[in-house]
């Protein structure tokens, strides 16, 4: 939320309960042409009734003068105190924003609408009157007043992003973002020496920084992590602030982040880090058969991240940023026509190559849409909790328990250190309370002190979720706390563990990220860091990413012929839990083919368990050993149970009398 201070609002209007369709122009579109008379055109004499100036006695003509003068005068008057009245309005309705609960369906809905259409307003009339506003004599506009205005409307499409976990208004948040930088609005905010200012600046930069990464625009990334250090020097060394520490903690929050992601990418030769597909691709969506039963959707997802030593930045930890774009899919390229108003996704427009002179009203922006039933959104709505205590992480599965139905579904995905009781007893741990996953407290954990059993997520707590279906990822070094999940409510119920151990011989990825978590948002790249393939070449990467899909493909085919229960089969049904289960499935067979991967506790497990059919198809090992081959990774892999490899390598070895020979 924005540093300005809340202002106690004098005549609030009431949210509409209808559908506000309101748009939010363009920031790049930036210099209106300035008019030069702003008097209104009714207010000009008529050309026809024009007196001849030989007719006209010159007091006449000063008195005309004067009047126009002061109509001018008056009209500037008007526009300056409807911009400061649209100006304060807009600074209530965001400042009330962080007032809006946090859980719940739609009560934020109206709000929202009101606040975008309010800074719809405001926006078109500082456009348009921008001639007049800049004028010092009238207001004195300056360009970091705009540039505050552009920044908060950018924020309002990034927690609108928040609220509809739609993507669309993402990349409408880096539009302001990116113009904002383009048009220098914040380049004159040093020349005021005035430390406020400063901070609007730093923290624009911040909130920038945070819409690119989850954009994965790299390159941005590290221009601005760049601008951003130099403007933490400036600010430090000319205003020596209280708040120094905080913002250079900003800056090693980034910059590990960063470092940590570097480590997790395969580079090429040329030293470029090789990409995959972040986000669900819709033309790439796995197909499963129809079955006849009604089709289960992933409504409600909340991920938690509670791993104490893992890189975080901006409360969002490196297993919750890869989990979070695996719960999205791909947006809509962008076009050069806004969507209309009232559609469910927006589309971005081609803003950035208009001209500044373009009219406001023939280049509008996406506007915001009706909030239609969260059943129907084209991404899982997600709650993002970092640390949260057990009562806060309760609440929130609560409220989205209460938003499902029967046909929907829940994922709860909990990045966290393990919470093993030593006091426990057979009474307990026939109940479901012999320990689980830590919650946070306000007190540092005491592992002798009984109350370290308050501060933990049992299984058993979530036991009265399951009347609902209900997908757990675990990713934990006591995931398998949750292996004998109790099901009493005959609904469909997942749970995905990660291992509880990692083998001494691969590298650990407790600050940078759980190994488990990344072959769940990418295979290929957990593949990757436990195969240590050095450089790899594009095309052999490009290679190795089409082998993957194939695999991916050959795994749902799996699950369709094979004789796995109906409730675990209805989790096939939507794009992201199919998604989910697929690549564990894939994660499965890299692990158990690996050489330093021999003990149980070394290989994540799932509840219920998934059939031999599956995990040891022969087709899918084929692939897997075809993407080893394929990465010149064969030291680390063995394959005793492929058939296929034997029959392959012995066609191989043979010439060709012998081929004729055998035939």
């Amino acid at each position: 939320m924005e540093e300005s201070q809340k202002e106690t609002m004098t005549t609030t209007p009431a949210p509409s309960t209808t559908t506000t369709q309101t748009t939010v122009p363009d920031v790049v579109m930036e210099e209106a042409t300035p008019v030069a008379n702003n008097t209104p055109a009714n207010n000009t004499t008529p050309a026809n009734n024009t007196t001849p100036a030989n007719n006209t006695p010159a007091n006449n003509n000063e008195k005309d003068s004067k009047v126009q003068t002061d109509q001018s005068t008056v009209n500037n008057q008007r526009i300056v105190e409807e911009f400061q009245y649209l100006l304060e309005k807009s600074q209530q309705l965001f400042a009330g924003l962080r007032d809006l609960p946090p859980t719940g369906g739609r009560q934020w809905q109206p709000y929202f609408q009101r606040t975008f259409e309010v800074y719809t307003k405001l926006w078109k009339f500082q456009q348009q009157n921008r001639f007049v506003l800049e004028n010092k004599d009238n207001y004195g506009l300056k360009r970091w007043e705009v540039g505050e205005i552009a920044s908060k409307i950018g924020q309002l499409y990034y927690h609108y992003y928040l609220r509809t976990s739609e993507t669309n208004y993402l990349h409408e948040s880096y539009i302001f973002y990116e113009a904002i930088r383009d048009r220098s609005y914040f380049k004159d905010v040093l020349d005021v020496k005035n430390p406020a200012l400063m901070i609007k600046k730093l923290r624009y930069y911040a909130r920038f920084i945070v819409v690119c990464l989850l954009l994965n625009n790299r390159d941005i990334v590290q221009k601005l992590m760049d601008e951003l250090s130099g403007l933490v020097d400036d600010y430090i060394r000319i205003f020596k602030p209280a708040d120094s520490t905080e913002w250079q903690c900003v800056l090693h929050e980034i910059a590990a982040f960063l470092e940590a992601e570097k480590k997790l990418t395969p580079v090429s030769p040329e030293g470029h880090l090789l990409t995959v597909a972040r986000r669900l691709q819709i033309e790439r969506s796995l197909r499963h058969e129809k079955d006849g039963t009604p089709k289960l959707k992933l409504q409600e997802a909340i991920l938690v991240g509670n791993y104490q030593n893992q890189i975080k930045f901006s409360e969002l930890t490196l297993d919750m940023y890869h989990i979070l774009q695996s719960l999205e899919r791909e947006p809509a390229p962008p076009k050069s026509t806004s969507k209309t108003p009232g559609s469910e996704v927006p589309v971005v427009n081609e803003r950035v190559t208009n001209k500044d002179d373009i009219n406001a009203e023939e280049q509008s922006s996406a506007n915001i849409p009706a909030d239609k039933s969260a059943s129907r959104r084209v991404n899982p709505h997600k709650y993002l909790l970092y640390r949260p205590t057990f009562s806060q992480l309760l609440v929130y599965i609560a409220t989205a328990f209460k938003e499902i139905n029967e046909n929907s579904a829940l994922l709860l995905y909990i990045s966290a250190d393990g919470a093993k009781l030593s006091n426990n007893n057979e009474q307990s741990s026939h109940n479901g309370y012999n320990g689980g996953v830590a919650t946070s407290s306000r007190k540092p954990a005491d592992k002798t002190d009984p109350s370290d059993k308050i501060h933990c997520l049992h299984p058993a707590d979530l036991v009265p979720f399951t009347r609902k279906p209900l997908c757990l990822v675990i990713d934990s070094d006591n995931s398998t706390a949750f292996a004998d999940f109790p099901r009493v409510f005959n609904q469909p119920f997942l749970c995905l563990m990660s291992p509880v151990e990692y083998p001494s011989s691969i590298p650990d990825t407790s600050q940078i990220g759980s190994l488990f978590t990344l072959f769940l948002h990418a295979p290929l790249l957990g593949f990757a860091f436990i195969s240590d393939p050095g450089q790899i070449s594009s095309s052999t990467w490009e290679k190795c990413v089409n082998l993957i899909s194939e695999a991916e493909l050959n795994i749902v085919e799996l699950f369709n012929s094979s004789n796995i229960e109906k409730q675990l089969k209805r989790f096939l049904q939507d794009d992201f839990l199919r998604q989910f289960l697929v690549r564990f499935v894939l994660c499965q067979s890299f692990l158990r083919s690996h050489t330093a991967f021999k003990e149980e506790k070394h290989l994540p497990k799932s509840c219920p368990q998934l059939p031999s059919s599956i995990l040891d198809s022969q087709e899918l090992l084929l692939k897997v050993h075809q993407i080893v081959k394929e990465a010149k990774v064969e030291s680390y892999y063995l394959f005793p149970t492929l058939e296929i490899e034997t029959e392959m390598t012995d066609k191989a070895a043979e010439t060709p009398e012998e081929s004729e020979v055998v035939q």
